[in-house]
């Protein structure tokens, strides 16, 4: 179940910076399953929205099949921000998620790129000190980069750290490489500071991104997995 759990937050995290963002606001829904060794064990909904200065995300884990019904796992949560020539910065960012451990609600208020307040409960142990965490974003901020179709150009060959009020953590992702129909990217996701993962304590893991482009050059992800134990373990788009 920890693989569930680390396909989870690479699909939110993985960040090609800079995409583009339209003139008008524009939203769309994009559907999720994971699976490991061909079994379904989850599902994820993300809905990001933007207009040519702001953007919200909205994004909904949760476990399913067998797994579903011997584990609890959901996670909602929400950002909303402002598009700079980088990319998105966040102004709010709120989750909450019930896991094993229990039920946990965070809140982060960002000012100048910076989190400025942050509420967790129950509180965390030894977390990062929010005012160290300049230019991070949040998940969810960083999955409005990824996960909504862009252009394959801006796609992949980036570096970002993410603050989710109890760890600090590193996605980096390699150059692209041509497939049939379009390409894949090598990322590692790495937690650099703060606690360990609810249902695992491993630091660092790789995955590998998939991507589908029109002949306009557009793109968008249609499947990260990675190896396990168990097996390869991958998130499929459904819709």
């Amino acid at each position: 179940m920890s693989t569930f759990r680390k396909l989870a937050r690479a699909a939110l995290l993985a960040l090609p910076v800079g995409a583009a963002a339209g003139t008008a606001a524009q939203a769309q829904t994009a559907n999720y399953d994971f699976y490991v060794s061909g079994i379904k064990v989850g599902t994820m909904s993300f809905t990001p929205e933007s207009s040519a200065r702001e953007y919200s995300a909205r994004a909904r884990v949760s476990a399913a099949g067998l797994v579903g019904a011997f584990l609890k796992f959901n996670f909602e949560g929400v950002s909303r921000g402002t598009l700079g020539r980088s990319g998105p910065v966040p102004v709010t960012f709120q989750a909450v998620s019930d896991s094993p451990r229990g039920r946990r609600t965070t809140r982060i208020d960002w000012e100048n790129g910076v989190p400025a307040r942050v509420t967790i409960e129950p509180p965390r142990e030894n977390p990062p000190d929010p005012r160290e965490q300049a230019g991070t974003l949040d998940p969810i901020s960083a999955g409005f980069a990824m996960l909504r179709d862009g252009p394959a150009e801006r796609m992949c060959d980036a570096t970002v750290d993410i603050f989710d009020g109890s760890r600090r953590s590193r996605l980096t992702i390699g150059p692209r490489r041509a497939i049939e129909g379009g390409f894949t990217c090598v990322g590692t996701y790495a937690r650099l500071r703060g606690e360990a993962h609810t249902l695992s304590s491993q630091s660092e893991f790789p995955f590998t991104l998939t991507f589908s482009e029109t002949a306009g050059g557009m793109a968008m992800v249609r499947r990260i997995e990675t190896s396990t134990n168990f097996g390869t373990a991958a998130m499929e788009r459904r819709s």
